[in-house]
């Protein structure tokens, strides 16, 4: 199976809390913020400074949040495929199909930009990257929502190095990590991650830009940006996205 060419991560923030949160943003990546879009200049992108943008901003009327938009080439194809995998539509957006997948999840199905080249990448330069959105699925629809994210994007399905985790490879992508939790009903939600080789310091400098530390665990930190946004410092290699230790 063909991957999707391209995953967008959108983060979904109060209307109220959105230029603080788009400042945090912004500073936590380095990425600089692109002109606003929409109709109320509820959309905007974060521009990192080599390779093809993927993180996107939208100011929501509720809280924060996050979906996937994913792009492709045949965008009709993709979402029969969807249907046919068990999603169902939720709205349009103009000409965007919303949908959630069997368990829950929002995700856009959207058109490869014309901007883009041929093969859009992901660039790593070695410092701390937003460069992984993990999905947190309840125990009850985690075996559905495997296989649908796996057949629906095409990815390699691959068994991560910590129990009650997976993950779906594409190279040069962001990564999309499943997490099994231990809630079994509800519906799927998901969060950005971001690799780091000095988790403790980047936690100082995201908590002087404004974030506030919910967990710390062997392996990666909670945090909660402004607006709302609940994140992962995870001790993965930057350069390569993989972790660092032996769990």
């Amino acid at each position: 199976m063909t991957p999707l060419p391209w995953i967008q991560v959108f983060l979904d923030s109060p209307v109220v809390t959105f230029e603080e949160a788009v400042a945090f943003w912004s500073a936590a990546t380095g990425w600089r913020v692109s002109e606003r879009r929409g109709e109320d200049g509820q959309f905007l992108t974060l521009l990192p400074a080599a390779g093809s943008a993927y993180v996107k901003m939208q100011a929501v009327d509720g809280p924060a949040g996050l979906h996937l938009d994913l792009d492709s080439v045949d965008r009709p194809a993709t979402i029969e495929q969807a249907r046919e995998l068990g999603a169902t539509t939720a709205w349009t957006y103009h000409d965007v199909e919303v949908m959630r997948s069997p368990g829950g999840f929002t995700f856009c199905q959207t058109l490869l930009a014309d901007h883009l080249d041929d093969r859009p990448v992901l660039v790593r330069d070695g410092s701390t990257i937003l460069d992984q959105v993990c999905l947190d699925i309840p125990s009850s629809s985690w075996d559905t929502e495997v296989a649908f994210w796996r057949d629906l994007t095409g990815r390699e399905l691959q068994e991560a190095t910590a129990p009650g985790f997976a993950r779906l490879v594409a190279p040069d992508q962001p990564r999309i990590l499943l997490q099994r939790l231990d809630d079994p009903d509800g519906p799927g939600r998901a969060h950005p991650d971001l690799a780091t080789a000095d988790r403790a310091a980047d936690t100082d400098r995201h908590v002087r830009l404004g974030a506030t530390v919910r967990a710390v665990h062997a392996y990666w930190s909670v945090l909660m940006a402004p607006g709302g946004q609940v994140y992962c410092l995870t001790d993965r290699d930057p350069r390569t996205g993989t972790v660092t230790r032996t769990v």
